[in-house]
C-alpha cells in the first residue's frame, strides 16, 4: 500500500513529505472485518480493554474513529456491506459519524469458496519487547512500513491476563548525522523523536480519549545507558513507545536483555547478525530478526523503471536535497 501511494503520487507530481502544506502523509491500518458476520443492534458497541492496532475490528475503529473530510467506499456489493457496517456502528454513537461519502471503483473481485488451510507462522516465540533503529529523519514511507511492522510483532493481549508491551525504537543521535549530505537540513532528535511517536501513536492507540489523556510521557536525560529517552505510556493497551537515543551500532540490543526481535530492511541485514554475535559473547539469547522489504516501484509498474521521482518519496537524503534545492530557488 505505501509503495503504492508513493508510486502514484510520483506520477502526479503530488508530495509526500510531511512538513509541506497539502502534502500527502498516509497512515495504512489493517481492518479485522468478517463480511459473514453481523453486527448487533441489541446494544451499544463497546471498547474492549487492551485493543490496539496496527490490526483492529470494525466495532473499534468506528468508534474510536478520527475526524474524517472524505469516507470512499469500494464500489460493489461488497464495498457497500462494509460501508452499511460501518456507518452503522459509527452513527450509534455520539456524536454521529462526519464525512463526505464517496464511492471509488473496485474492479474485479475473486471469492475463494474452497476452505484454505492457515500456514503456522515461522515465529518461534511471543514478543512483547521489541526494536528497530534508524535515522528517521523526514518520516517517509519506508520509515512507516518498518515501524508498522514493528508494531505488527506484538502479540495480542487481553483483559484477562494483559501484558505491558515495549516498542523501543533506536534513533541516532545528532552528533552522528553531521556528515550526512545536507545535513543543514536534518531535523533534530527531538523532532525526529516527536515524528515516530506521532506516528506509532495513529495506527496504535485507538480510544475515545485524546492524546493527553490516553498517553504519559517521560523524559530521561543520559540517566540510561544509551543516552538520553522518551518513553510515551499508552494506559489503554499498556504499551510503552521508547525512543532511545543511539551512539553506536548496537544502542539497546546489546544493553538490554529483555529485547527478543528486531526489525531490519533489506539494506541493514548486516546488523542484524552483527547485534547476535554480540549477544551471543554476552552469553544472552539470539534475537529473533525480522526483515522488511525496501520500497521498489519497479514490482508495482513492470513498463517503467524505478524512477528518481518514486526514489524521492522514499529517501530521507533526497528530501533533504529537494528542501535545499527549494531554498535555494526561492533566493534567487
Amino acid at each position: 500500500m505505501y509503495s503504492l501511494i508513493c508510486l502514484v503520487c510520483a506520477k502526479l507530481g503530488a508530495d509526500v513529505d510531511s512538513d509541506i502544506p497539502g502534502a500527502i502523509d498516509a497512515r495504512v491500518v489493517l481492518l479485522d472485518y468478517n463480511p459473514a458476520g453481523s453486527v448487533s443492534i441489541d446494544k451499544p458497541p463497546t471498547l474492549e480493554a487492551f485493543v490496539s492496532g496496527p490490526i483492529i475490528d470494525l466495532s473499534t475503529f468506528a468508534l474510536t474513529r478520527r475526524s474524517w473530510n472524505f469516507i470512499f467506499s469500494v464500489d460493489g456489493e461488497e464495498g457497500q456491506k462494509l460501508l452499511a457496517a460501518y456507518t452503522n456502528l459509527a452513527n450509534r454513537t455520539s456524536p454521529p459519524m462526519h464525512g463526505q461519502l464517496r464511492s471509488v471503483g473496485g474492479g474485479v473481485i475473486m471469492v475463494r469458496k474452497e476452505p484454505r488451510s492457515i500456514q503456522p507462522s515461522n515465529s518461534s516465540a511471543t514478543h512483547h519487547v521489541v526494536i528497530v533503529g534508524g535515522t528517521f529523519d523526514h518520516i517517509h514511507a519506508g520509515h512507516k512500513l518498518l515501524l508498522t511492522a514493528l508494531a505488527l510483532l506484538l502479540q495480542p493481549t487481553s483483559a484477562a491476563s494483559p501484558t505491558p508491551r515495549r516498542l523501543i525504537v533506536g534513533i541516532t543521535g545528532d552528533e552522528l548525522l553531521k556528515n550526512k549530505k545536507y545535513a543543514e537540513y536534518l531535523k533534530s532528535w527531538t523532532a525526529r523523536q516527536e515524528d515516530v511517536v506521532n506516528f506509532l501513536l495513529s495506527v496504535i492507540s485507538f480510544t475515545r480519549s485524546n492524546v493527553e489523556e490516553e498517553t504519559e510521557t517521560l523524559l530521561f536525560d543520559r540517566l540510561i545507558l544509551n543516552g538520553r529517552a522518551v518513553h510515551t505510556i499508552i494506559k489503554s493497551c499498556l504499551i510503552t513507545i521508547e525512543c532511545v537515543e543511539i551512539q553506536d551500532p548496537f544502542g539497546p540490543t546489546i544493553t538490554d536483555e529483555s529485547i527478543t526481535a528486531l526489525v531490519v530492511s533489506g539494506e541493514t541485514r548486516s546488523g542484524g547478525q552483527a547485534v547476535n554475535d554480540k549477544r551471543v559473547e554476552k552469553g544472552w539469547r539470539k534475537l529473533e530478526v525480522f526483515e522488511v522489504d525496501v520500497l521498489d516501484a519497479q514490482e508495482h509498474d513492470e513498463k517503467s523503471a524505478k524512477t528518481e521521482d518514486f526514489a524521492s518519496k522514499i529517501s530521507s537524503t533526497a528530501i533533504r536535497q529537494r528542501k535545499a534545492e527549494n531554498a535555494r530557488t526561492s533566493s534567487l
